[in-house]
């Protein structure tokens, strides 16, 4: 009789011929394939301006009625360099602050003087 006493088959007896060979296989853990790195475009609105472009910039915002045309061009384009849309933001903000506190002076200054000339005349 040529069968063997196989203990993964709960006391059965198999013929070797067909038992499955356990010591032939593979028990390491297979290495997944290998994968190139997928690298994202350069992306030209992330890149740190230079000195140059900022003085363009103050140049073209010191100019009264260019500074707004360019302001809008530069903030509608998509293109547009990511520091300098923050500047051009942080530039409205602050230009729209002045001129609030400017409305503000102008209408406590005609309070204060229009009550002082109102009595002088």
């Amino acid at each position: 009789m040529n069968e063997y006493y196989n203990p993964n088959n709960q006391g059965e007896y198999n013929n070797p011929n067909t038992q499955q060979n356990y010591y032939n296989q593979n028990t390491q853990p297979q290495q997944p394939p290998y994968q190139a790195p997928v690298y994202q475009p350069i992306n030209q609105t992330n890149e740190v301006m230079s000195v140059g472009s900022y003085i363009g910039m103050f140049l073209l915002s010191a100019i009264p009625v260019v500074n707004i045309i360019c302001w809008i061009v530069w903030l509608v384009s998509p293109n547009t360099n990511k520091n300098k849309k923050n500047y051009i933001i942080a530039n409205i903000v602050i230009y729209a602050v002045a001129i609030l506190i400017g409305i503000v002076f102008s209408i406590i200054a005609t309070t204060v003087f229009g009550v002082a000339l109102y009595d002088y005349l």
